[in-house]
């Protein structure tokens, strides 16, 4: 059972995602889902082990495919490389446990798999595309030992496009938390490679599938303040719209959402891959 959870609308006022929030109004589940519909891509930020986030996750799939069919759902359980795997399994060629062992889930996830089955077999069961969002291991490695700047990749766009202060110094303190041993500057590399990844792999996906609404199953730090992801795909693609539900401490969420900036910018409104 989904415990109660507190809902804010909290207003984007510049293209930087400042972290200057407005509380708006409350709103309650339905309203919330109602405008979601508004938008084209969806975060909903989780700690990876909590339970009520994953049904609430849940929940909010299942409410949005009840209005809007053309759905996908982009998961950072899963790495790009193994997107053939997961199609196979929706178009029900392979079997759930063929599927987390092609994709190599335990290896390169390793959470356990009782939080995510309820929301992939939703998908295989109405053939919803599940999206392998995750950078793989390997590129996250090369970076790691010879710098972003010597890295090449088709996986992160050719512009890649750096955190602003404030998100760096949020990774700075998950560092310290974290306790590892590894440069700062590797840390930070590798970071903005992540989120870069997948605000390309989703700029990739909005312009194959421009009349779907992507829902990205995302950590909650890849969300913080509107930075990583969202920030990123915002500089790709100002026209997108994009909502993120932030979960805080006590699993409360945030429902924040960015305006329509495509009037702020001279580009065209329709958009391709950079070269």
């Amino acid at each position: 059972m989904l415990k109660s959870i507190f809902l804010c609308i909290l207003l984007f006022f510049s293209l930087s995602f400042s972290s200057q929030w407005f509380f708006f109004k409350h709103i309650d589940f339905q309203d919330l889902i109602e405008d979601l519909l508004n938008y084209q891509v969806i975060y909903i930020g989780e700690v990876h082990t909590s339970k009520e986030i994953h049904d609430m996750q849940l929940k909010i799939i299942e409410e949005l495919f009840k209005k809007e069919k053309k759905l996908i759902i982009a998961m950072e359980a899963f790495q790009q490389p193994f997107q053939e795997a997961l199609d196979l399994y929706v178009e029900g060629e392979i079997s759930e446990e063929e599927m987390i062992e092609k994709t190599e889930y335990k290896k390169r996830w390793r959470v356990d798999t009782k939080f995510y089955s309820p929301i992939w077999r939703f998908a295989e069961k109405h053939g919803i595309k599940i999206l392998a969002l995750n950078i793989p291991d390997e590129l996250r490695k090369e970076i790691r030992k010879k710098g972003l700047e010597k890295v090449k990749s088709p996986l992160i766009p050719p512009r890649v496009i750096y955190p602003p202060q404030e998100y760096e110094n949020f990774l700075r303190k998950s560092l310290e938390r974290h306790n590892v041993e590894i440069s700062w500057k590797r840390f930070l590399d590798i970071q903005t490679a992540w989120d870069n990844g997948m605000a390309y792999r989703l700029l990739k996906v909005l312009l194959l599938y421009p009349d779907h609404k992507i829902v990205v199953i995302v950590g909650k730090g890849h969300l913080y303040k509107g930075y990583g992801i969202p920030y990123v795909l915002q500089k790709l693609y100002p026209e997108v719209k994009q909502a993120i539900l932030y979960p805080d401490e006590e699993e409360r969420f945030y429902f924040l959402f960015s305006r329509d900036f495509s009037k702020e910018y001279s580009s065209a409104n329709s958009i391709r891959l950079p070269n």
